[in-house]
């Protein structure tokens, strides 16, 4: 019998070596896609604004199948034809679990529904916290649905402290909610990065950058909710123009505004490097010594965090970021700045450049600390979860 049934929108390059590391640990699951992604061919991402396809396999080493194989189709008219075949691989065990990674399409929240109403075992996983759920208005029926569904829920998986609360907010309860602390794959970006940081020098040199100067990184899609202008401002408002280098690592559709910021004030120190895959992210982090997310609060973890603390790198944060509770100590492993305040993260900037002689010492803090979210962390969150279940 199936210990554990997954649906899950597409493949994703953080999740698959979770789905792995299950299989691994002598959990028998399937795992159903909604769409591949990128998983099989080159597609567009709106917010990079360019055709990508991971460069990891996301596939191998568990089973899984799609119900659509060519196109990511999210129409109500599609969902309804894919449904019957949905609920047919739900219910081939009644009694196995199925674990929903989100709540991403309208059938997902009818077969919920069903499995509830039926008394058949429903395990979430969701990324929400309280600042991004309140980010976009909703239906007053719909966050009354969704409460009832999670309170319904025989286990609800959380990935950090605020969404924790989320779920508290929603008055799930306590003991319906197993930790699953969200995790990278810490070794490959360990072992990367300790390869590539004895030739940093020469990597710098072949991107343009001066390898002695302290390098601020920027890593991820160049659009609003990131706050990639306001961390140029920043930079130049903490006077780090000739002090410091500011590193960009993404695409996105703020890009040629950025570009212009940069050719306007003449900062020849603000290098964009443009999209990375995820087998050049390890020398992301070999360049850049401190990562920048200050994301809005749609930001519900922000897994470059793990990444950067991975390779041994600090960070500074929004408070809005939802990892910033569970990762971020000030002074220790990074900073922490309040959203959308500019002389606060100038401030901020300027604090740590003067700092910069602490940056190791901050990082090796980061990897002790990133030691505890691991996908073996999170395999031992699941399995507590089905085994509260089958008692």
């Amino acid at each position: 019998m199936t210990d554990l049934r997954i649906f899950a929108s597409h493949p994703v390059q953080y999740h698959a070596p979770f789905w792995r590391e299950l299989d691994k640990n002598n959990l028998d699951i399937e795992v159903l896609y909604y769409q591949p992604g990128t998983s099989l061919h080159k597609g567009f991402d709106t917010d990079f604004g360019l055709d990508i396809q991971w460069d990891i396999d996301l596939l191998h080493g568990y089973p899984y199948e799609f119900l659509l194989r060519n196109r990511a189709d999210y129409t109500l008219l599609e969902q309804l034809k894919t449904f019957p075949r949905l609920i047919r691989w739900s219910f081939k065990e009644l009694r196995t679990p199925l674990l929903l990674v989100g709540w991403f399409a309208e059938t997902v929240w009818l077969l919920w529904l069903v499995r509830i109403l039926l008394g058949l075992p429903v395990v979430v996983l969701s990324e929400t916290t309280p600042l991004s759920f309140k980010a976009t208005q909703k239906p007053g029926w719909r966050n009354a649905l969704l409460g009832w569904l999670l309170r319904r829920s025989t286990a609800c998986l959380y990935i950090g402290k605020r969404n924790y609360h989320f779920y508290q907010d929603m008055q799930v309860a306590h003991d319906r909610l197993f930790q699953v602390p969200y995790s990278i794959d810490n070794n490959r970006f360990q072992m990367e990065f300790d390869s590539q940081i004895v030739k940093r020098e020469e990597i710098c040199q072949r991107f343009g950058l001066n390898p002695t100067m302290p390098t601020f990184l920027f890593c991820g899609k160049i659009i609003n909710k990131k706050r990639p202008l306001e961390l140029f401002q920043a930079y130049l408002e903490a006077g780090l123009e000739q002090r410091a280098q500011l590193v960009y690592i993404g695409e996105g559709n703020l890009k040629s505004e950025l570009e212009q910021h940069i050719i306007n004030a003449n900062a020849s120190h603000v290098h964009l490097l443009g999209f990375f895959n995820q087998l050049q992210m390890p020398t992301a982090y070999v360049i850049g010594e401190i990562l920048c997310l200050i994301s809005d609060p749609t930001e519900t973890w922000g897994l470059v965090v793990n990444e950067a603390f991975a390779c041994g790198r600090p960070a500074i944060v929004s408070d809005t970021v939802g990892c910033s509770e569970d990762l971020v100590i000030p002074g220790e492993t990074g900073w922490i700045v309040p959203l959308d305040n500019k002389p606060s993260l100038a401030a901020t900037l300027r604090e740590a450049y003067e700092n910069y002689s602490k940056w190791p010492h901050m990082g090796d803090l980061a990897r002790q600390k990133i030691g505890s979210h691991t996908y073996s962390m999170m395999v031992a969150g699941i399995k507590s979860a089905l085994s509260s279940y089958s008692k």
